[in-house]
């Protein structure tokens, strides 16, 4: 419990904002599938392109580099993984930047961590269409 109120807690400080009108929980899950609320849906079911699973369309082999678990269409089991993974992604973007990283980049790190690593963490050096999605992330993230 302890663990997840910090992380919790991390989720503001990675939006840049006092107080975000939509969770990260919810505007990652609403954006990567369409899910609209916390419980079970059509949303944890989807398949993407390239065979990634649940709410926030994780690719498998990332999944499983953070849970033993196949329940990919629990939320909250899907929730606890991409908190895990974020946690990691931030840390390197935090040491390389020494700073939090803004919606939109949290967006680069979730979707396109390798490339916008790659970048140097500078979000105009990734490809227009990444810039792009990070964007509109950035823009369902921050409304108000």
């Amino acid at each position: 419990m302890r663990r997840w109120l910090f992380s919790a807690g991390l989720l503001w400080v990675w939006a840049g904002l006092d107080a975000p009108a939509m969770p990260l929980r919810h505007s990652l899950a609403m954006f990567e599938s369409g899910a609209t609320g916390v419980t079970r849906s059509a949303a944890d079911l989807k398949r993407g392109g390239s065979g990634e699973v649940s709410r926030f369309q994780i690719l498998p082999e990332v999944w499983h580099q953070y849970s033993r678990s196949r329940d990919y269409d629990n939320p909250e089991v899907a929730w606890q993984v991409a908190q895990r993974i974020l946690d990691d992604r931030v840390r390197r973007f935090r040491a390389a930047t020494s700073r939090e990283p803004n919606a939109q980049e949290l967006y680069l790190l979730w979707n396109k961590p390798g490339s916008f690593e790659a970048a140097g963490f500078t979000v105009s050096k990734v490809k227009p269409a990444y810039r792009a999605r990070a964007e509109r992330f950035a823009n369902l993230h921050n409304s108000r």
